[in-house]
C-alpha cells in the first residue's frame, strides 16, 4: 500500500515539473532491462551492479541529468522511524553516471508539522551538516487534495526546525541542485550513464 502511494506521489510531482524541464521520466529500473546489460557486457567486459530503480529523472536543455530517490513519511511518525530512509539508494544513484542526485522525502498531510519538521531537518543536518554529502535533499509537505496533491516545499533553517515555502510547481519556485555528482567523470559511471541515455532514446 505504501509502495503504490509513494509511486503515485512521484508520478504527480513529474506532472507538475515537467514545464521546468525537457524531458522527465518516472519509474525507470535500467536493472530490468536485457539491453542494457547486454550493451555493458559488451563495452565493460561484465555486467555491473545496476541498483537502484530510479524514481524521477530529469534533463533539462544542457542535457544535464538528475535523479531522485522518493521516500514517503505517512502517518504518526515516532523516534523508531529509520529517518536515514532512501539515503542509501540516492547515494548509490551517483554510480549512474547522472550530473546531480537527489533525495526527496514526502511528509503526507496527516503528519505531525513538529514531526515533520524533527525528521525533515534532522535529515537535511545529516547529509548536509554532519557528513557534508555530495547530495542534494528536499523536504515536502505533502497536501492531499481532491484527485491531487500539493507539494509545499520546506526549508530546513536548524536541526529539527523548518519553514514551509511555496509550492514546487509555483512559478516563482526555482528548483536547484547544488551538489555535482563527484564521480560523475569516472569511467564507469561514464559508461553507464551511456548505457541508460541510449536506452531511454530506444536506441538500444
Amino acid at each position: 500500500m505504501k509502495k503504490k502511494l509513494e509511486d503515485r506521489l512521484v508520478k504527480n510531482l513529474a506532472e507538475k515539473i515537467k514545464n521546468k524541464y525537457d524531458v522527465v521520466y518516472t519509474n525507470r529500473k535500467p536493472s530490468a532491462s536485457p539491453k542494457v546489460k547486454e550493451y555493458l557486457k559488451k563495452e565493460l567486459g561484465y555486467i555491473p551492479i545496476l541498483q537502484p530503480e530510479i524514481d524521477i529523472l530529469l534533463k533539462d536543455n544542457l542535457e544535464r541529468l538528475y535523479a531522485i530517490e522518493a521516500k514517503l513519511f505517512k502517518g504518526e511518525i515516532t523516534y523508531s522511524l529509520p529517518y536515514y530512509e532512501g539515503l542509501g539508494q540516492a547515494i548509490a544513484l551517483h554510480k549512474y553516471g547522472f550530473d546531480y542526485a537527489a533525495l526527496y522525502t514526502f511528509f503526507l498531510t496527516d503528519t505531525n508539522i513538529n514531526s515533520m519538521n524533527r525528521y525533515g531537518a534532522e535529515i537535511w543536518t545529516f547529509i548536509r551538516n554532519d557528513l557534508c554529502l555530495p547530495l542534494d535533499f528536499t523536504y515536502f509537505h505533502v497536501i492531499e487534495k481532491e484527485n491531487d496533491y500539493e507539494f509545499n516545499v520546506m526549508q530546513y533553517s536548524q536541526r529539527q526546525v523548518g519553514v514551509k515555502l511555496i509550492p514546487i510547481d509555483d512559478p516563482r519556485f526555482n528548483i536547484t541542485f547544488k551538489h555535482p555528482n563527484p564521480i560523475r567523470d569516472y569511467p564507469l559511471p561514464m559508461k553507464i550513464r551511456e548505457a541508460i541515455e541510449k536506452w531511454l532514446r530506444n536506441e538500444l
